[in-house]
């Protein structure tokens, strides 16, 4: 079965940086497994995607564009130490939640001194390319409740369930 449009696509993958640092990986056994044309994963990996079968592996570079964006300069700002409140250690990699136009955002402190706080509101990989690895693992059809809920579900514990209704039913 090829990979279309409401098919759902399992994969297992390794992103790396340009100089071959691990971003993130599925290697420990976990697969990702998402609703091909439906915007869950980067647009062009679902490009990259489209047409291909289970077994095939393929290496794809994403400009900072197409993964997580550019870094946006403005996302970053310098905060007075006095006017920094914040409960516990300050120090430089701590991410927080605050507001920003009534919408929770996530900043990361990036330099701390004696006078101010650098946090930046960037996605950590923004501004970064990145190198990924992808073995379609499985491709199947979305069943209605994926397509409605646009969630991929569990289809071990969809066929438990539909084997406890059959049980029951012949019990009866």
């Amino acid at each position: 079965m090829q990979i279309s449009n409401d098919k759902v696509v399992t994969i297992e993958y390794t992103m790396t940086d340009q100089l071959g640092n691990l971003l993130d990986t599925s290697d420990n056994g976990e697969t990702v497994s998402f609703i091909h044309g439906r915007g869950t994963v980067f647009p062009a990996l679902e490009e990259a995607l489209d047409g291909r079968s289970i077994g095939e592996r393929l290496q794809l570079t994403l400009t900072p564009e197409q993964a997580y964006g550019a870094t946006d300069e403005r996302l970053v700002k310098v905060i007075p130490r006095d006017k920094f409140k914040l409960e516990g250690e300050i120090a430089v990699g701590r991410r927080f939640k605050t507001l920003r136009d009534d919408t929770e955002v996530v900043v990361t402190v990036v330099k701390v001194d004696d006078e101010s706080v650098v946090v930046d509101a960037n996605p950590p990989l923004a501004g970064v390319t990145i190198q990924m690895d992808v073995v379609i693992v499985e491709v199947r059809d979305a069943i209605a409740e994926e397509l409605a809920s646009g969630q991929v579900q569990d289809m071990d514990e969809i066929y438990e369930k539909e084997q406890k209704k059959s049980v029951i039913v012949e019990l009866k």
